[in-house]
């Protein structure tokens, strides 16, 4: 049955595990990853299989589209890049297995693709290749996916606190420490920074 303005159910896609993390969409496809392992591309029109591609490990988290290559991490420890058009992964970063667990969803530059990881660290990629940057290390596992804004990197950890780091370099530039952990990721518009702890409270930052 097709949907439209009535809010009627348009299709469903079966996968054999879990769904966790949230879809992302461009060019008529959809994109995600589940716990059975698999990258999934739908099609948005009638929600039928385009392809899937083994990740290597359950994803929880959500995945990145951008330019018809998907980004997402997975449970051991690995940031995968696959490309829709060939259907294959590109490149890897991390540890080849036993590394700690990606929950956050990739932020995606120009060049650079952020991420955090339960490694306590947030970490910064070559776009192209996956070759490392750098990375910045916290007090407390990173869930919270960082968000690119400009030269700027703004990132929420479990150590409680909300950081802003340069993109160039991942260097500190400013933090707030809330107490509570940060688990949901920051919103940035009209120069004002939003976000929301584990404390049942959501912060505002930005000039008055």
């Amino acid at each position: 049955m097709r949907g439209g303005g009535d809010g009627k159910l348009a299709w469903t896609y079966e996968t054999g595990n879990y769904i966790n993390g949230a879809p992302a969409v461009s060019d008529g496809k959809t994109v995600f990853g589940g716990c059975d392992a698999l990258v999934h591309v739908v099609s948005v029109s009638d929600g039928k299989e385009i392809a899937k591609i083994e990740a290597g490990a359950y994803i929880a988290g959500s995945a990145a589209l951008v330019d018809d290559r998907v980004y997402v991490g997975h449970y051991e420890g690995q940031l995968i890049c696959v490309d829709l058009a060939d259907k294959k992964i590109v490149w890897h970063y991390g540890k080849p297995e036993g590394g700690a667990p990606f929950f956050a969803s990739p932020a995606v530059g120009s060049d650079r693709v952020v991420t955090g990881s339960r490694d306590q660290s947030v970490h910064c990629l070559a776009r192209k290749d996956g070759a490392k940057l750098w990375t910045f290390r916290t007090r407390g596992e990173v869930d919270s996916s960082p968000v690119i804004c400009g030269d700027k990197v703004v990132a929420g950890s479990a150590d409680g606190r909300l950081y802003v780091l340069s993109l160039g370099e991942g260097k500190e530039l400013w933090r707030y420490e809330i107490g509570a952990p940060i688990t949901g990721s920051p919103a940035v518009a009209g120069g004002r920074v939003v976000v929301g702890a584990e404390d049942g409270r959501v912060y505002a930052f930005g000039q008055k």
